[in-house]
């Protein structure tokens, strides 16, 4: 529960400090007093955004701060959700700079604005009158049912299997448009493969195609040149290597007489074995060179093809069109195997929404009993607010879908007057009658729903005399389950409170501020004469007010 309370620099307050209790804190002051200024301020501590006119001085920043109670309220888990350390009187800070930074910490920590949001909503329950369209929204009266329904372990375990349900069919609608994209490109991936499969681009090697495209053209050139070289080598006696065999005879016969001529005639040897050796390499070669003009039909084929597969896909070697051709094969295999994939995915898809029938089933019944309880909470609570010939009425229809709340569709229906028919309650009731029928829900379920702190802003507005005596009531009943603090402009209703705060302003020659005063003893007595009957305190009003309040 909200147990300290600091504001600094915001719009009319200059500084408010202020400790609270549990039980029932009615918040009192004349209009314009600056109350809606106190919950707007309290909002930004809890995660809401700031508006650029909330600065009383422009060159100072705004702070507020709220330190609360969460002893028993069982929100460890959320801290360690958000690798926050635990501590049972924590503190929510809001800091917002002139330049407009905000920052926003939860014991010290600096925290995301959505972290420090999420937890304000665990601790208080601000509800004003622009709030009690509520009351038709699916997630509020499924959370009025299931207060009395005490569900809140089936409901976790269905949330979580609803979780993970959504996950498998997310994965399987994207695995069966994958799989119909692929399907659609399918022949025209195949195509691509196979004809870079024809080109044979691991055995293409393009260098020794070009070089070899060169040898064919020029055959009958090379062929020629090659038979004169050969000639020359040996074909007659006038040849290179006759001539190197008689002069390697020749020093052969004198190299004996001295290590010069000997060394003549082992080079001389040299030569002719590397004549002979070139000779019969020309030989070969020109045996080889064959003009074939077949071959280089081929040959160009292959460039062409080459050549051909490079522009199509805008590629630059042989290497990216192989990674093409291995990324096309790996499409074609996916595709050929993607349903077992789906098959996998909408089997355990299915054993999922299975276990939700199952919890769902059970989330449901729980409501179904606990329906009733509700209704008669809420009629015994009509009837001190002047509702005694309403009656509402919750009913459950099933749905053809999973949800995140189960699979059931939820209806609040409302007549005010006997003999009218039962009918959407956001029909037929009017704006007082809305609000009553809210704090009827709210009360009726606050000895269920774990809740420090709830703030009911005016929503008194339209009530009084014996009704607005029954709603103070009401809400001294709510303060024995949580803390429960209400702004209010009735008597009736401070009176029944346990604490009480005074919203004043005062007016100085350049401005006006707003301040923050704990009533107790006759200052208490003195504002609840003053809101009974005016200014002009009379002994009848004093009388009165200790009335109220005892």
């Amino acid at each position: 529960m909200l147990r300290h309370l600091t504001i600094s620099n915001y719009a009319l307050i200059d500084k408010i400090e202020v400790d609270l209790h549990d039980g029932f804190t009615a918040i009192t002051g004349e209009t314009g007093s600056g109350k809606s200024i106190l919950m707007d301020a309290l909002e930004l501590a809890l995660g809401e955004r700031a508006d650029s006119k909330i600065f009383r001085d422009n060159t100072s920043r705004c702070v507020v701060e709220a330190t609360f109670n969460l002893e028993g309220f069982k929100l460890n888990s959320f801290f360690a959700s958000n690798d926050l350390d635990f501590d049972e009187q924590t503190v929510l800070r809001r800091e917002i700079s002139p330049g407009g930074k905000s920052r926003a910490f939860i014991n010290d920590n600096l925290v995301q604005l959505n972290t420090l949001r999420e937890l304000g909503k665990q601790l208080i329950d601000i509800h004003s009158q622009h709030e009690n369209a509520l009351i038709t929204e699916r997630t509020f009266q499924f959370g009025c049912v299931d207060a009395f329904a005490k569900n809140e372990k089936i409901r976790q375990q269905y949330s979580e299997i609803f979780t993970q349900h959504k996950k498998a069919q997310a994965e399987l609608d994207a695995l069966i448009a994958q799989e119909s994209k692929l399907r659609q490109d399918l022949d025209y991936f195949r195509f691509q493969f196979e004809e870079l499969e024809k080109a044979k681009l691991d055995t293409l090697y393009l260098d020794e195609l070009q070089a070899e495209l060169v040898t064919l053209t020029h055959a009958e050139t090379i062929r020629s040149t090659l038979d004169s070289v050969i000639g020359l080598l040996d074909g007659n006696e006038q040849a290179v290597l006759a001539n190197l065999s008689t002069a390697k005879n020749l020093l052969s016969k004198v190299s004996v007489f001295n290590s010069t001529l000997a060394e003549l005639h082992q080079r001389t040897e040299n030569s002719w074995i590397e004549m002979r050796d070139m000779l019969s390499e020309t030989e070969r070669v020109a045996d080889e060179v064959v003009f074939d003009q077949q071959r280089i039909d081929q040959v160009n084929e292959h460039l062409s093809l080459f050549q051909h597969l490079l522009k199509k896909h805008a590629l630059q070697t042989a290497s990216e069109l192989i990674a093409l051709r291995n990324d096309l094969q790996k499409k074609i295999n996916t595709a050929e195997y993607f349903e077992e994939i789906i098959t996998g995915v909408r089997k355990k898809n299915d054993s999922l929404k299975s276990e939700l029938s199952v919890l769902a089933l059970e989330v449901s019944a729980s409501r179904i009993k606990a329906i009733p309880e509700l209704e008669k909470a809420v009629f015994k609570s009509f009837i001190g607010l002047s509702l005694e010939n309403a009656e509402l009425k919750a009913t459950l229809t099933k749905s053809e879908n999973f949800h995140a709340l189960g699979n059931d569709e939820i209806s609040i229906l409302f007549r005010a007057n006997k003999g009218s028919s039962l009918q959407p309650i956001k029909e037929v009731a009017s704006g007082g009658e809305m609000s009553r029928v809210m704090l009827a829900l709210k009360s009726s379920i606050s000895k269920y729903r774990k809740l420090p702190t709830i703030i009911l802003d005016e929503i008194d507005q339209g009530v009084s005399g014996e009704v607005a005596k029954n709603v103070g009531h009401i809400m001294h009943q709510m303060s024995q389950y949580m803390q429960v603090l209400a702004i209010t402009h009735l008597p009736q209703i401070a009176g029944q409170a346990g604490h009480h705060l005074k919203v004043y302003k005062t007016t100085g020659k350049n401005s006006t501020t707003t301040h923050l005063e704990v009533l107790e003893g006759e200052n208490r007595v003195n504002e609840l004469a003053e809101m009974l009957g005016g200014k002009s305190l009379s002994d009848a009003a004093r009388e009165s007010a200790r009335e109220l309040m005892r």
